[in-house]
């Protein structure tokens, strides 16, 4: 029996079923970027010997594929490591869709936009949610649903955005967005990029699209956007 466990990290602790299942583990998988992160987590160093750090989603479908094609008759436990909420914008859903529900299970950490709010202090049940993060393998990036461009109208219709930025989508463009906008004096949006959230020296931004354009920052990030903020 094949079983593949996609346990979000990042800001909490592991709790006691996630720490059994990454022990009992033949596989883990990590990004270099979750690698780093892991390395806090108290569990590192029992099974260091266990992990394999693949920066491509595709990658790491091909490293599973080829592990269950060895294993055919044993069971298998492979462990991947994502940033938060798997299902969120992460490769949950691909898991799910190459391997089937019935082999996958989802353990989700919190979500970075989770995070985001909760340092500015605002909720984010009336939010729009959307990611312009285009993936790590620059030979194959995603198409997000909504492009940069689309910003100002989704903004005029929503009034709170949070974004997952990437190099290219960044918070400095998006603001040159804004301010290239029409009705960039009707919205007088504010904007917070929270950068780096759960590492030591993560560090929260705030100002007017001006202020920002003029600014650079690390990622990951996540931006948000308020109207009349």
């Amino acid at each position: 029996m094949v079983k593949i466990y996609v346990i979000g990290i990042g800001y909490k602790p592991l709790d006691k079923r996630e720490r059994k299942i990454i022990y009992n583990s033949e596989f883990i998988l990590s990004s270099d970027r979750l690698f780093e992160v892991f390395k806090r987590y108290t569990e590192f160093k029992k099974v260091e010997e266990k992990l394999f750090v693949i920066d491509t989603v595709d990658g790491t479908i091909d490293f599973i594929k080829s592990r269950i094609s060895e294993h055919k008759e044993k069971g298998l436990i492979i462990t991947i490591l994502a940033s938060g909420d798997p299902l969120f914008f992460g490769i949950g859903r691909r898991v799910i869709n190459e391997f089937g529900k019935d082999k996958v299970e989802i353990m989700p950490d919190l979500s970075s936009i989770q995070i985001a709010f909760s340092r500015i202090k605002e909720p984010w049940d009336n939010a729009f949610l959307m990611s312009l993060h285009r993936g790590p393998d620059p030979q194959k990036r995603r198409s997000p649903r909504y492009e940069i461009k689309d910003i100002p109208a989704l903004l005029e219709r929503h009034k709170k955005i949070a974004i997952l930025t990437d190099r290219e989508n960044n918070p400095a463009e998006i603001s040159k967005v804004l301010i290239s906008s029409p009705n960039a004096s009707d919205l007088s949006p504010l904007i917070f990029v929270c950068e780096k959230l759960g590492y030591p020296d993560e560090k929260i931004t705030k100002g007017t699209p001006e202020e920002i354009s003029a600014m650079s920052f690390s990622t990951p990030n996540v931006t948000v956007i308020l109207v009349g903020g």
